[in-house]
């Protein structure tokens, strides 16, 4: 059996804090590699010393460093995890590609751009370098029960999909400054509607700073997507309520499914007293999870297998790069005053730069 050597750049929260915040296990980054027989864990970079040390202390792990190219040419990485503030994963994905590792665990956002993106795909498709993009539904057992049932008919084509995207950040520890609910939180959104829908076709949408005038991005958007299968949806995403509220709701011809908030299903029953004319929605229990096993576990294995079988990820650079797209598109919904925008996108560059430059954000 190949051992694969590990080494992580951002010893943050998804990388490893967030461990010791679940019931759950393996749940952070470090943690999934740490569960594999097949994968050791030897180094990790971070530019604060204290994240640095304490991750150092909680892993194991004594190769610890301030400067990830340093770790890179030293280290003779296998796989690298690219943990950090999204602006810095196009320069950390290319240079890991560079320095000739195997694979690469992504954190979502993937990217701030579309043209970034590009440049992350191109790099690890010319260096046959396996690419996995953390949206981490995709590997979730219950959400792949739901794309079964989705998928089997049982309830009818799906029509319309509905989703809400609130509260989801951690305040008042998190500052806004690259990456509004949009970026930050509502790319697991459109990944996930992706998973059941398909491609997005065209996008109309807003992204304004509606009272947190302390953030430089939005605070409040509202997005409708058509999608190229002839399915429609809707999105909420801000940064405005006191709770968080993340769900997907799935509305088929004869039943609904809901994940996240509110989980359930309901199936159309009809009205004993009309039946054939008026139909209600009854409470059906939810379809078993396919799979107990994390998502974060499942994720780190999906990339051992990717590297060992030339496969491919279930969330790819090129899926990554999909929500990225629709996330672009609804800024320039917003740039063209809130017009139907068409896919592909066309624009390379920032669109949160853009409107700032433009003073529309």
């Amino acid at each position: 059996m190949d051992m694969y050597r590990v080494g992580i750049m951002g010893c943050g929260r998804i990388a490893s804090t967030m461990e010791d915040e679940s019931d759950a296990y393996p749940i952070s980054i470090a943690g999934g590699f740490e569960a594999l027989p097949n994968t050791e864990l030897v180094a990790g970079c971070n530019r604060g010393a204290e994240k640095l040390h304490a991750f150092g202390k909680r892993w194991g792990v004594d190769a610890l460093y301030h400067d990830y190219r340093e770790m890179l040419a030293k280290e003779d990485l296998d796989i690298v995890a690219v943990a950090t503030h999204p602006p810095l994963h196009p320069e950390m994905v290319i240079a890991s590609v560079e320095a000739g590792v195997k694979g690469i665990f992504c954190e979502k956002p993937m990217a701030l751009s579309i043209g970034e993106c590009d440049a992350m795909i191109d790099a690890c498709e010319r260096a046959e370098v396996k690419m996995l993009i953390n949206c981490s539904r995709r590997w979730s057992g219950e959400y792949q029960a739901a794309k079964d049932l989705i998928d089997s008919g049982e309830l009818g084509p799906l029509l319309h999909v509905v989703a809400h995207c609130e509260g989801c950040k951690p305040s008042p520890d998190w500052v806004a400054d690259t990456e509004g609910p949009l970026l930050h939180d509502a790319v697991h959104t459109f990944d996930t509607l992706r998973i059941f829908a398909g491609d997005v076709e065209s996008v109309l949408g807003t992204a304004r700073r509606r009272t947190r005038h302390e953030f430089r991005v939005e605070d409040t958007s509202y997005s409708l997507l058509q999608f190229e299968n002839g399915v429609d949806g809707a999105v909420i995403s801000d940064e405005l309520t006191e709770y968080e509220r993340w769900d997907v709701e799935l509305q088929c011809e004869r039943g609904l499914v809901r994940l996240g908030f509110g989980a359930g299903m309901w199936k159309a029953e009809p009205i004993e007293f009309e039946k054939g004319s008026w139909w209600n929605l009854e409470p059906r229990p939810l379809p078993d999870s396919t799979w107990q096993e994390t998502a974060t576990l499942r994720a780190v294995q999906d990339l051992i297998n990717c590297i060992e079988n030339d496969s491919e990820p279930r969330c790819t650079g090129h899926d990554g790069r999909a929500s990225i797209e629709v996330i672009m598109a609804i800024y320039e919904s917003e740039r063209r005053n809130n017009a139907w925008v068409d896919l592909p996108l066309g624009v390379s560059d920032s669109l949160v730069d853009i409107l700032r430059r433009e003073g529309k954000l």
